[in-house]
Formats: structure tokens, C-alpha cells, sequence
């Protein structure tokens, strides 16, 4: 079926179950949950990234008079991908996602099945989630990530999903493009990263740390995969992820004309974006 062919099927009860999976997505947890099989993207560009991306898409909704000639859905006739699309004025899609709806679409897809870390490549760079918390920097990491070309990314259970709606919409569907893990105990899996010959950092200030400067001068770019590691806003990372870290790292602050530095820290996503680039750069 070509964009030019879609007709949209107009329902007309919020209490519709083809509707389920849009229901009251404002207040869904932003961490992984149990049970959970779908993730729902906003707006029309993440719409059309995730019809190009490939994932089983399960159904689209848009709102009232939504140009379906906007989305590339010829794509279904290449992969044999078939979903249908649903319609519904907008102040009902609002009604039933609970915030005020103005992006014209919503979609939603299966979530992929967890990678095991075995599976991790030895790519130059990957990066790691540990207790990071807010929707906004995941999305925020996630989109630097993919700028730098970062393709495989760790995340904890005290996490926020990288698929979670808001995590999506900030990143502009980073995660569609990523490879996505699991960790458990995440000292453990450090630990079992350590023994592939990964070098594990530790983003932290800790008086042991160096800067990440002085790991570049030591190894050199590619002769060792690396997984960045980030810890929560707040807390940073726990003592003993630090400790099964194989390497801790800072950011070098510029002092001031009395000697010391400001400002000690960072953002969580300012400084993993900093990480990124230098992490990334040819040597």
C-alpha cells in the first residue's frame, strides 16, 4: 500500500482496546517493566524513522485529518510489514494519552528482545547507564551517542528505558539505530567485560581517577574496546561498579586565577557527551 492509498480507520471510543497501547502514557514509568512488549514513539519525524527503522510496528494513531501522505509507508510494500492506522480527533488522542497532544501522531512498536551481553562487539566505544534517572538526559546521551557513532549502549535496571516516549523524543529515535543491554548485577558484568579485554571507565571524581586526557596518551585509539560507564545525577556511581571498573576518569576542569576550579562536576549528559568526543576522536 502506497502513502498515496492509506486510509486512516476513524474510531470513535477512548474505551476502543485497539487504542490500549496509547492509554494514559503520561504516567508510565520511565524504567523497563516487566511484561512490558511495546514502546510508543511521538511526532511525525520519529513516525517516519521508525516506519524506515524496520521494528514490527503494531499500529499508528493520528489525529483528524493527518496527511498520511507525510509518512513513507510504501516502505510496507519493500519489507511486507503491514499495521493498520488508526484515527482520532485530537483532543480525544489527549484524552487517552493524558497530556495535551499537538505532534499529529503517535505510533507504536514491539520492543526487541534483550541482546546478552556475550553478544557485546568489540567496538571502540560503548556506553552504560547506571542509575541514570531522568528521561531527558538518557535522551540527551543517547542522541550524542549516535553523533559520535556510538551503536551499543548498557543500561541498568534503576535506568530510564532507552525507549521510554520522552527518552525517544529527545533523542530523535536514537535507540532505533542501537543495539540495547541488559545488565543485572552490574559489578558482575563489568567484571565479566574486564576478562573480554574491554577496558571498563568509570566516570568519576574520585581522587584516584585521571583525566581522560592521560587515558588517551595511554592507549591508544582502537587497541582496547572501551565502555563508558555513567552514574546517577545525584550519586554518581556506586563504590563497588567504581572499584570493578577497570579504569576511572574525570573531566579536566580549567582553574580559576586562585588556583582551584569553580565548578568540580558537570551534567551527567554535558560531561558524557565531553567523554564521547574525546573517547572518539582519532588519535
Amino acid at each position: 500500500m502506497s502513502s498515496d492509498d492509506a486510509r486512516a480507520i476513524r474510531c470513535t471510543s477512548l474505551d476502543d482496546p485497539r487504542l490500549a497501547d496509547y492509554r494514559n502514557l503520561k504516567n508510565r514509568p520511565a524504567g523497563r517493566q516487566r511484561g512490558r512488549s511495546h514502546f510508543v514513539v511521538e511526532g511525525r519525524k520519529l513516525g517516519e524513522r521508525l516506519i524506515q527503522s524496520g521494528f514490527p510496528i503494531r499500529s499508528i494513531l493520528v489525529e483528524e485529518g493527518f496527511d498520511l501522505t507525510q509518512l513513507p509507508l510504501h516502505l510496507r510494500q519493500r519489507t511486507g510489514a503491514d499495521f493498520p492506522i488508526y484515527e482520532l480527533p485530537e483532543e480525544l488522542i489527549s484524552e487517552i494519552a493524558g497530556f495535551h497532544f499537538h505532534r499529529g501522531l503517535l505510533a507504536s512498536a514491539n520492543l526487541p528482545d534483550d541482546v546478552p551481553l556475550e553478544q557485546l562487539d568489540h567496538d571502540a566505544v560503548s556506553l552504560a547507564f547506571v542509575g541514570i534517572s531522568d528521561m531527558e538526559n538518557v535522551g540527551s546521551m543517547l542522541r550524542s551517542a549516535a553523533a559520535f557513532g556510538i551503536r551499543q549502549i548498557l543500561v541498568d535496571s534503576r535506568s530510564v528505558d532507552p525507549f521510554s516516549r520522552r527518552a525517544m523524543r529527545v533523542s530523535m529515535g536514537a535507540a532505533l539505530t542501537m543495539r540495547v543491554f541488559r545488565l543485572g548485577n552490574v559489578a558482575d558484568d563489568l567484571a565479566t567485560l574486564a576478562d573480554r579485554r574491554f577496558h571498563t571507565l568509570a566516570a568519576t571524581l574520585a581522587d584516584d581517577s585521571t583525566s581522560i586526557e592521560t587515558y588517551r596518551t595511554r592507549y591508544n585509539h582502537g587497541d582496547y574496546p572501551c565502555v563508558l560507564v555513567m552514574g546517577n545525577e545525584g550519586q554518581g556511581l556506586p563504590p563497588a561498579v567504581q572499584r570493578a571498573c577497570s579504569h576511572r576518569v574525570r573531566i579536566s576542569m580549567r582553574p580559576t586565577e586562585q588556583g582551584a576550579p569553580l565548578l568540580d562536576s558537570l551534567n551527567v549528559s554535558v560531561a558524557a557527551a565531553i567523554l564521547m568526543h574525546d573517547l572518539t576522536k582519532p588519535s
